[in-house]
């Protein structure tokens, strides 16, 4: 039986002709232009960093047990310097502008916990502008990212 099952095939197979592939049509998606502007100038030794000021013990656990809310959070992970510095600096701008005193830093830890961007925020913190409503740089709690990012607690505006 099978013998005749393949020729039914190759009587079949003559009449029809093999077609190419269908292509899909090829869309193009809209690339974001690029805004190409000078990128800010890492600071190297510019500056003092942030100093370790006091918290309130009760303030400070309420924050790291997330009872406090956080008011803006900026992810530098995957940024090379200068892109986190200007980062940095823009949200650290707006935060301060728009009277937010809770941030949220997220570095990253590094390799080997050592990295360049987490040795390098309060160094970069204290050569802003802003640097002068800074009230506290502190470790985050593992709920916020723990090793790999820090709370930045800015002074209220005076009215």
């Amino acid at each position: 039986m099978p013998a005749k099952d393949d020729e039914i095939w190759e009587i079949y197979k003559r009449g029809v002709k093999t077609v190419p592939p269908a292509r899909a049509p090829v869309r193009k998606t809209p690339q974001k232009k690029a805004v190409i502007a000078a990128p800010l100038p890492v600071p190297r030794g510019e500056g003092q960093p942030i100093a370790a000021h006091a918290l309130e013990r009760r303030r400070e656990k309420r924050l790291r047990s997330g009872e406090i809310e956080i008011h803006a959070k900026l992810d530098l992970h995957g940024m090379t310097q200068v892109e986190a510095f200007a980062a940095l600096a823009t949200f650290m701008h707006k935060a301060a502008k728009a009277g937010k005193r809770h941030l949220l830093i997220i570095t990253g830890k590094g390799a080997g916990g050592t990295g360049v961007l987490r040795t390098s925020l309060k160094q970069w913190l204290g050569q802003l502008p802003e640097a002068k409503v800074v009230l506290a740089v502190r470790q985050a709690a593992v709920l916020h990212g723990g090793d790999g990012a820090f709370y930045v607690i800015l002074r209220a505006r005076r009215s």
